[in-house]
């Protein structure tokens, strides 16, 4: 299997590793990268529940440091430090994928040429390799982990892997 380069936001590392499936990331994507804001935003949610993922504790994760001006190349948004810092690496790197979920930061890696792959992403590519049976049961616990998730995109997500009822 092809594993493409990756560099990952907080909530793609946080929810997969809520519902026991981040190891799924290096099934599909070699090497795994994480920007230092993503690793910070990751420390401060240990303050509150220390539970929370530490990419600095993983085997299979590389931190990374972004210079200032690769964040200031990026065109004028809204979004968080961690995603501008994941679109920024990725920017600056060749060849590697952003691991997304925030619509805004999705539709700004789309349109500056990055391949984007999110939480569903990884699920459905996880059933297709045969690495879980279902896609429902993870989209359900993720919602229970509080990953907010629309009614059409769960629905969309099912029809995909091939789970959606009548």
């Amino acid at each position: 299997m092809n594993r493409h380069p990756l560099v990952c936001d907080t909530t793609l590392l946080l929810y997969l590793d809520r519902i026991g499936q981040a190891r799924l990331l290096c099934t599909f994507f070699e090497p795994i990268v994480v920007p230092e804001q993503v690793r910070l935003e990751l420390d401060m949610g240990r303050l509150l529940r220390p539970d929370t993922i530490n990419p600095s504790r993983l085997g299979w994760v590389s931190l990374v440091s972004i210079d200032q001006s690769e964040l200031d190349a990026l065109p004028p948004n809204r979004l968080g430090r961690g995603e501008q810092a994941v679109i920024a690496y990725a920017r600056a790197q060749q060849g590697y994928w952003v691991g997304l979920d925030d619509h805004q930061a999705r539709i700004l890696a789309e349109r500056l040429g990055l391949k984007v792959v999110g939480i569903i992403g990884v699920l459905l590519r996880a059933k297709r390799a045969g690495q879980t049976m279902a896609v429902r049961p993870h989209l359900d616990a993720l919602q229970a982990a509080g990953f907010r998730l629309a009614e059409g995109l769960y629905q969309e997500a099912l029809r995909l892997a091939g789970e959606k009822d009548g």
